[in-house]
């Protein structure tokens, strides 16, 4: 460990335990932060972009991929989508796969209010699919179910749901932690609802918990944690079961549903998570020590672990501690993520994702040598997400309506037309970035590069004609608001224009649309239990006033 790193250390203590809270800091150690922050999301995205072209494949497949060239630059390759009736296509340097889409995802969905995850479940998860380079069982068994009108986030029950221990949910937590404003454990919270909306294996959220504590260690003092301190964040994410108990929505609903498909408590569940968290830590640090250079103790790790047992490939748990095994013994961020990478068998691309955003958090981590795609888009989130953990108001991604919004029924209807542009359901308006259109075997459907508004570029699935866009699934904006309401907002805006610290801007509701949507719902409460929340939260006191008497007329009949 560096010098720097740690000094660092001395300023802060690991989550609870500190002491004495954090002092607030100053200009260099907040620019300080934005750089890791940006750093970390840029070695995340290009891990995952290296490791996806060996994801998958055996030695051979490999050199077909590259050519025979090695594989330690990004580089454009061929790959198959959709399947056997699917098409090969060219994918350009630096492609991420669904690590890094359902990273962005997150990302969008964090605002200056925290995380939304409704709109997470509701909205970008179901849509993911229509893009997604990749993805695990769990998490597309989980996004197709949360498409369902009546779907709720902490009681996405689809089938084999507690089964699902993947990676898939650690692989998509790190921007909780960026956008962290201690860096402690306020982003557990967060974790572990995003985690819920598509794992129901302790493996998974335990696996999820872990990695984000490990990336918080990074940002905190510069330095990947090594076995011991693995073993101090394991203990912590531990007792970090006491936030789904008392958790309003999971300690009742959810774990509930968990033990009646089970037939087991969730706690002796959790402990023994755990348990299987601390074995792995000691397994890794036995084998990493028994070879000085990165890439012969990786492969002990890979053997010792287990990671390319196809049983065992993607675990939540095993493969989180295999990127913070690779990011502590590396000589540098570049090493970590080729050496992960180039271990054809295992999960390549998560796990050289996760040590770049290990490795690229800590102190003296260097730019990628070449940039993954959207680099551009991926800074702009990086600051926005740096602007939040210093507890900023920034401005937050606009969605459709939830109490409006309409999932795309199969994956090839995400991209729509409004008003003679290209629309993707969730997401807005989009540009073609080539005019052709990859078909499928069957020509029912093709694949087309398309690009955001915010940047983003998508290999969409899409059928040859495209339906318009339904009213309403249009873009969510903040309405105006009534004169008087104005008249005060600007009043206080005028009184508090000294302040420092913007306030967040209300999104707005149509009471009209809430109101028709709890009507539909009557009977249900925990769609007419959102449907207030959202009233009281983003609308006026007349608005709530509205809603309750409709229902109790409503009722009443």
């Amino acid at each position: 460990m560096t010098e720097a790193a740690h000094a660092e250390r001395g300023q802060v203590r690991l989550f609870a335990d500190a002491i004495e809270e954090p002092s607030a800091p100053g200009p260099r150690a907040a620019d300080a932060t934005a750089s890791r922050i940006r750093s970390s999301m840029l070695w995340a995205a290009y891990g995952d972009a290296l490791g996806f072209i060996s994801e998958l494949t055996d030695r051979k497949g490999l050199e077909r991929r590259t050519h025979g060239k090695p594989l330690d630059r990004l580089m454009a390759w061929r790959r198959r989508v959709g399947g056997r009736q699917g098409t090969d296509v060219e994918l350009p340097p630096g492609c991420w796969s669904d690590d890094t889409q359902l990273r962005m995802a997150v990302s969008r969905s964090l605002t200056s209010r925290g995380f939304d995850v409704e709109t997470f479940a509701r909205i970008e998860l179901p849509v993911w699919p229509s893009y997604s380079l990749g993805g695990g069982r769990a998490s597309k068994a989980a996004a197709k179910n949360l498409g369902k009108p009546r779907a709720l986030w902490y009681a996405n029950t689809f089938r084999g749901w507690v089964d699902a221990g993947g990676n898939g949910a650690a692989m998509r937590v790190q921007p909780h932690v960026w956008a962290s404003k201690d860096l402690l454990d306020d982003f557990l919270p967060a974790v572990i609802a995003d985690s819920v909306c598509t794992h129901g294996h302790p493996r998974a959220i335990v696996g999820a918990c872990f990695h984000a504590a490990t990336l918080a260690h990074c940002m905190m003092f510069g330095a990947v944690p090594d076995p011991n301190e693995c073993h101090h964040i394991a203990v912590r994410v531990g007792v970090s079961l006491s936030l789904i108990e008392t958790h309003q929505s999971l300690g009742s609903a959810w774990v509930g549903r968990w033990e009646e498909a089970t037939h087991a408590r969730f706690s002796d569940g959790w402990q023994t998570a755990i348990g299987e968290l601390h074995h792995a830590i000691d397994d890794a640090k036995a084998c990493s020590g028994r070879a000085r250079h990165a890439e012969v103790a990786y492969m002990d790790i890979v053997e010792c672990l287990g990671l390319s047992d196809a049983s065992q490939r993607g675990s939540g748990i095993l493969t989180t501690v295999a990127a913070a095994a690779i990011a502590e013994v590396a000589s540098d961020v570049h090493e970590a993520v080729v050496v992960a990478a180039n271990a054809v068998g295992t999960d390549t691309d998560t796990i050289a994702t996760m040590a770049g955003a290990l490795r690229g958090a800590c102190i003296g981590a260097d730019d990628p040598p070449e940039m993954p795609l959207d680099s551009d888009y991926l800074e702009s989130e990086a600051r926005r997400l740096a602007a939040l953990s210093r507890g900023e108001a920034v401005k937050a991604h606009a969605y459709p309506d939830v109490l409006t919004w309409t999932a795309p029924r199969a994956q090839a209807d995400a991209l729509v037309t409004s008003d003679g542009r290209l629309v993707v359901e969730g997401l807005g308006p989009v540009q073609e970035l080539a005019a052709d259109i990859a078909r499928a075997a069957s020509n029912d459907f093709g694949w087309q590069w398309v690009k955001t508004t915010f940047g983003q570029s998508l290999l969409i699935k899409r059928r040859p004609n495209l339906r318009e866009l339904s009213a309403g699934n249009k873009i969510d904006l903040p309405q105006a608001k009534p004169q008087r309401a104005a008249r005060r907002e600007s009043h206080s805006a005028r009184k508090d224009a000294s302040s420092s610290s913007p306030k967040p801007l209300d999104r707005g509701v149509c009471v009209d649309d809430a109101i028709d949507h709890a009507r539909k719902n009557i009977s249900e409460d925990d769609a007419l239990g959102y449907t207030v929340r959202r009233v009281a939260r983003d609308g006026t006191i007349a608005d709530l006033a509205a809603l309750v008497t409709a229902l109790r007329d409503d009722l009443r009949r």
